[in-house]
């Protein structure tokens, strides 16, 4: 459970000078890789990206070999044939040389296709999920198997480093051919469409904002319209940046559940690191080595063999499932963290374009890489993961409030239950919050839905995927901030100075910014603050 590379720029080592402070550069196309932290540095430092020289080779070699073939009238889907289910409709001009400008009937398609699809619908994308989108269409674009002209690579990092973004809705697609409509809306603005983008903290059309920033509008040739938007780009980048967040939140939602384990006495002997070896799953046993340490020194728990001893009403010889499972429950949700970061950041690195144009081999494969369906897996998968996980930390809210099972807790967590509410109201918010996550963790996959004239007979719908795992993981934290103020007021009932080294630190930390709950006040600002915490990685 490390985490990942710090973000701290100074720690890395290619950095250029913008404003007076040293930036990241981030390094993409052919002999480059980006990982799920490259997406976290632009998102949020806004670093320059840059395309380095063995790039332009190969995407120069890619763009020639295509043309090579164009000029021989040889039929390249969406190149000198239409698109989609309209594939059968081929350029006139490959058959009649005579009258029609060829190479003019190829670019007004590429931005046909861009234009018609420049149609979604919904709430705007947060600016920082499209900046990530436009990094990875141009990562893709410049491994060199697109065929794509290299002006348009240098176009989306101009755009990209000048700071205009476009301005892109939520809805359109559905993960087949990629992420059409939305990198659609992308591209509208690259050629010079007026549409709407955002510059220097205006909405602006897009051909003021290019004559602002001091650059040009491109105009698509040959397969530069398909190339731009025949992708899983966007599906991509909202994936990449809820799983970041998500990675940084599992330790501090364990901590949380620690932290609630100790207060409720929890009896040590369910975490006897011999009992998950005997399971032999990696996941069982990382996840409770964690709670053994975090535990190092507390004096609440429970002893087994004591408790034996000792009069049985004062507290059964096991605790709820609850309270005694965590590592079997939360194990495989580890193991799928990590599996889901790779098949994102290997889609982050993947070519998903349609033709694939393999200049080595002398070949161009019209295939389906702009297929979503790893990130509808990983999303997916982690949508359940967390919507478990949510039940799991209503549950554990649950023990705490209840007289019955918080061994001798206050009736909700509060000195005086008999006039103030305490913890009462924020189980209710727990409960909407769980709930909308097992709504959320609904399979995509088994809403795939035939469009497009049948030719999209199946799709991923990757985007959905990826939007409500969004959410998802945001409703997990807010899970995690009502579970952690829960659990410090009980340390604070049971006596903190009995609490392990590490609760009591972080019991520090949440008081600095929500007092202990004696009377009934308002908490929507307080539980912020301590989201805000968890955002900043200062718990």
């Amino acid at each position: 459970m490390e985490h990942l590379k710090s973000l701290d720029p100074s720690k890395i080592s290619n950095t250029v000078s913008m404003g007076g402070a040293d930036m990241p550069i981030i390094r993409i196309g052919h002999g480059c890789h980006l990982t799920i932290a490259s997406s976290q540095v632009l998102a949020h430092y806004s670093s320059p990206v840059a395309l380095p020289p063995q790039a332009l080779e190969v995407i120069e070699a890619s763009y020639q070999f295509l043309k090579v073939h164009v000029d021989s009238r040889v039929p390249i889907y969406g190149v000198n044939t239409n698109f989609g289910d309209q594939v059968r409709y081929i350029d006139a001009a490959l058959k009649d040389t005579e009258t029609l400008d060829y190479y003019e009937s190829i670019n007004e398609r590429q931005e046909n296709i861009i234009r018609s699809l420049s149609c979604g619908l919904g709430t705007i994308v947060a600016p920082h999920i499209v900046r990530v989108t436009m990094m990875l269409r141009a990562h893709c674009l410049a491994q060199g198997y697109s065929g794509v002209h290299p002006e348009l690579i240098n176009s989306l990092l101009d755009f990209l480093n000048a700071g205009i973004t476009p301005i892109v809705r939520c809805y359109g697609s559905i993960g087949a051919s990629g992420d059409l409509i939305p990198l659609s809306m992308i591209a509208a603005a690259l050629i010079g469409e007026p549409v709407a983008v955002t510059y220097q903290n205006k909405v602006m059309r897009a051909p003021e904002a290019i004559q602002l920033a001091g650059i040009k509008a491109y105009k698509p040739v040959m397969r530069d319209g398909l190339a731009l938007i025949n992708g899983t780009s966007f599906m991509t980048a909202i994936a990449s940046l809820a799983v970041y967040d998500l990675h940084r939140l599992f330790k501090q939602m364990l901590t949380a559940i620690a932290m609630t384990l100790e207060s409720l006495l929890v009896i040590s002997s369910a975490y006897h690191p011999m009992v998950h070896q005997l399971k032999k799953q990696k996941g069982e046993t990382t996840i409770n080595q964690f709670f053994v340490d975090f535990w190092e020194g507390s004096q609440l728990l429970t002893d087994l063999d004591e408790l034996r001893t000792t009069d049985y009403t004062y507290k059964p010889v096991q605790d709820y499932y609850s309270i005694r499972s965590v590592p079997q429950g939360f194990g495989p949700f580890q193991e799928n963290l990590e599996r889901a970061i790779l098949w994102i950041e290997n889609e982050m690195n993947s070519v998903n374009d349609n033709p694939v144009i393999d200049v080595a081999a002398n070949t161009i494969h019209h295939s389906a890489n702009f297929m979503g369906y790893y990130i509808t897996d990983a999303c997916d998968i982690l949508k359940m993961n967390i919507a478990q996980a949510s039940t799991w930390m209503h549950a554990l809210l649950a023990n705490l409030v209840h007289p019955r099972k918080n061994h001798n807790l206050p009736v909700n967590l509060v000195p005086n239950p008999g006039t103030h509410n305490g913890f009462r109201s924020m189980q209710l918010l727990s409960a909407a919050l769980a709930v909308q996550n097992r709504k959320l963790a609904q399979a995509h996959q088994s809403f795939t839905l035939p469009t497009e004239g049948d030719n999209q007979d199946v799709n991923s719908l990757g985007t959905h995927a990826a939007l409500d795992f969004q959410e998802s993981v945001a409703n997990l934290e807010r899970l995690t901030a009502i579970l952690l103020l829960a659990a410090t007021q009980a340390l604070e009932l049971r006596g903190v100075e009995k609490a392990s080294k590490k609760a009591q630190s972080i019991y520090h930390t949440v008081r600095q910014y929500s007092a202990k709950i004696e009377h009934c006040r308002p908490m929507t600002e307080e539980i912020e603050m301590i989201i805000n915490l968890l955002k900043d990685s200062k718990i």
